[in-house]
C-alpha cells in the first residue's frame, strides 16, 4: 500500500515520468521505500484510473511517447488524509539477526558475517549523509523544486522533516556500525581465548 503513497507524495512535487519514479525509488525515497520496476507501472495505472493522478504525453517522437504523470487534487487529498494517521508497522522480520543466531551452526563464517554486516551499515551511512548535505545545501534537484514550487510558508517545514528522517536513519545505520564493530572485538577475544584453551591442550 506505501508504494501508492510514495508516487503521490513524489508526485505531490511536480509531474515526473515513470522511469523518474523509479529512478527515484533507488535512491532518493528509495532510502525509505524500495519497488521493483514491474510493480510501478501497473500502480500507475490503477491511480491514473481512480482519478488520483494524469497521464499525459510530454515527448512525441516517431518511435515512442513519453509519458508524464502529474498529481490531481483527489490525489493531493488521499496523500494528505493518510499523511495525518498514526503510523502503522509491518511485522519484524531482520533475517541478518536471524542468521546470526543461528551461527553457532557454522561459526567459521561469523566475521564474514559482521565484516558485511559492518561495510553495508558504513556505505549506507555515508550516503545517506551525502544526500542530506546536498538537500541542506540546495543541489537536490527534487527536493529544491518542492521548496521553490511550494508555499514559502511551507519551505522551513519541507526541508527539516527530511532532515529529521535522513538524520534518523543516519543514527541507525551508526548504531548498526558500533553494534558490527563490538561484535568484531567480541569475536577477535573469543578466537583468542579459543586458541589459548586449545594450546592449554596440547601434551607438554
Amino acid at each position: 500500500m506505501s508504494l501508492r503513497y510514495a508516487i503521490l507524495g513524489y508526485l505531490s512535487s511536480g509531474p515526473g515520468t515513470g522511469y523518474d519514479l523509479a529512478r527515484q525509488l533507488d535512491t532518493g525515497l528509495g532510502w525509505f521505500w524500495t519497488a521493483r520496476h514491474s510493480q510501478i507501472y501497473p500502480e500507475l495505472k490503477k491511480l491514473t484510473e481512480g482519478g488520483l493522478i494524469r497521464r499525459h504525453s510530454a515527448v512525441a517522437g516517431e518511435n515512442f511517447d513519453k509519458f508524464e504523470y502529474s498529481i490531481t487534487e483527489a490525489g493531493l487529498a488521499e496523500l494528505r488524509e493518510w499523511a495525518g494517521q498514526a503510523p502503522s508497522y509491518p511485522p519484524n522480520r531482520d533475517s541478518e539477526r536471524l542468521q546470526l543466531i543461528f551461527s553457532d551452526e557454522q561459526p567459521s563464517s561469523l566475521r564474514l558475517h559482521l565484516e558485511a554486516h559492518l561495510e553495508h551499515f558504513r556505505q549506507r551511512r555515508d550516503r545517506l549523509r551525502e544526500t542530506l548535505s546536498s538537500m541542506q545545501q540546495g543541489t537536490h534537484p527534487r527536493v529544491q523544486k518542492r521548496i521553490d514550487e511550494g508555499p514559502p510558508s511551507r519551505a522551513d517545514l519541507t526541508l527539516k522533516l527530511r532532515e529529521l528522517a535522513y538524520s534518523g536513519d543516519i543514527a541507525r545505520a551508526e548504531l548498526e556500525v558500533a553494534w558490527a564493530q563490538s561484535a568484531l572485538d567480541w569475536l577477535d577475544e573469543y578466537e583468542q581465548d579459543n586458541v589459548e584453551r586449545l594450546a592449554g591442550r596440547q601434551p607438554g
